[in-house]
């Protein structure tokens, strides 16, 4: 055989080897992390954020309970699936000081728009990242 040839072989072997886990790892792993992320505290009646509802656009969360003191943006993991033309390929962040933070995923891979995803109420939030 080619060294080529030999060379092919031992990576094929080593992906072999490397697919094959234990999952009851991954599963440990998983737990470890759920135990490290802090319970979701409550929103309180009288906060501005129990105010807020799933779907609202980030315009109408401003005009409700005003301007965030900071916000940022990031891309998800399905920006980069070839083909996917689904909404999450984004998302929005608005930081509010002694409130916590408030979460907005794109519509569409065709749009613009966002919608709350997720309030989290953290009243030690520093309002910048």
């Amino acid at each position: 055989m080619t060294k080529k040839w030999c060379a092919t072989l031992a990576f094929a072997g080593l992906g072999v080897l490397v697919g094959c886990h234990n999952s009851s790892s991954s599963d440990s792993s998983k737990q470890a992390v759920a135990e490290s992320q802090p319970a979701k505290v409550p929103i309180p009646a009288d906060s501005p954020f129990a105010k807020v509802k799933e779907g609202m656009s980030p315009e109408e969360v401003s005009s409700l309970i005003g301007p965030p003191t900071s916000q940022g943006a990031y891309a998800t993991g399905k920006a980069f699936i070839p083909f996917h033309y689904g909404g999450d390929n984004s998302r929005r962040i608005f930081r509010y000081k002694g409130m916590g933070t408030i979460i907005f995923s794109q519509n569409s891979s065709f749009s613009s728009g966002y919608s709350v995803m997720e309030v989290n109420y953290d009243p030690n939030e520093k309002g910048f990242e």
